[in-house]
């Protein structure tokens, strides 16, 4: 930074005409770049990322250059030195960049799991078959932009971002699960199946999430901080376990609290035990205490 420092010592006008400069260059930069790389803006890109940094690093880097080089200009010019204001815009193109990005992926993934058809009928081969489709398409989806995004983003960043993600994926499969009003025996097992491929083929972008990114397995420790950054994984997961208990398990679960800590409301507990258990006078009585028992 020498010449910059130069530039500051020289005389009054120069000085002036320096920090002018400086400006200007900046305001170009917010100008034009977004405009010139338009195209790659608007879909999920590596260079959306990149972008993304540059005006997140300019950002934290203006903050500091009136403190830089204001001693070194001259008295009179030193109130002049004034980059703070430009600050707060480069932040906000910083997070409009990302957002947009989140955005887009947000609806290709809710695209992929339209495929799914509701996970209808995961008993029938062709239903199975687009289930299993939709589900790889979104591990897919999901593992690209954890490839593009934590080479690129600070990494508190990357967590952030991914949570918001990850977070209405695995709300909206729960939810339409939840959904299906009548689940035959091989149902419960596909839809189980599909659960499992799903958190198994994440595995590596969970691992990339954790706080300690020395962990190289998924224990119980990460798996309770990945429940506590998405709470929708913590239901979705449990969706899991439900699809292979029995209904008193379901019952007892409910009754100690796990259920409701988990996310699961009693209509929705109510409506499960429907679609998978036949009318039977123990699931009349079920249903009668989970819904004199809400959570």
């Amino acid at each position: 930074m020498e010449p910059s420092k130069d530039a500051c010592l020289s005389s009054a006008r120069v000085a002036k005409e320096f920090c002018c400069a400086a400006r200007d260059a900046l305001l170009l930069y917010k100008a034009i770049v977004p405009v010139q790389l338009e195209k790659q803006l608007n879909s999920i890109s590596p260079v959306a990322a990149i972008l993304h940094n540059d005006f997140y690093h300019l950002s934290q880097e203006i903050l500091g250059l009136a403190f830089e080089y204001r001693a070194d200009f001259p008295s009179g010019q030193q109130k002049l030195v004034v980059f703070v204001d430009l600050a707060p815009i480069f932040s906000q193109m910083a997070d409009g960049i990302l957002r947009r990005q989140i955005q887009f992926a947000t609806a290709n993934l809710s695209e992929a799991i339209d495929g799914a058809d509701g996970f209808q009928n995961t008993h029938q081969s062709q239903h199975c078959e687009s289930a299993k489709f939709s589900i790889e398409q979104v591990v897919f989806i999901l593992e690209k932009i954890h490839i593009m995004w934590e080479s690129v983003l600070p990494r508190s960043i990357y967590r952030r971002s991914m949570f918001h993600v990850l977070g209405p994926v695995f709300s909206r499969i729960t939810k339409d699960m939840l959904l299906i009003d009548d689940m035959a025996a091989e149902e419960t097992l596909q839809l189980q199946g599909l659960i499992h491929l799903a958190l198994e083929n994440l595995s590596s972008l969970f691992l990339s999430l954790v706080e300690n990114d020395d962990d190289k397995f998924l224990d119980h420790h990460t798996w309770v901080q990945l429940d506590e950054s998405i709470p929708s994984l913590k239901k979705f997961r449990k969706l899991a376990e439900l699809l292979d208990m029995s209904l008193k398990s379901i019952t007892a679960a409910w009754e100690s609290g796990e259920l409701a800590n988990c996310g699961f409301t009693s209509s929705e507990m109510r409506n499960f035990i429907k679609a998978i258990f036949a009318d039977s006078p123990l699931r009349k009585e079920c249903l009668g205490w989970i819904a004199a028992n809400p959570a």
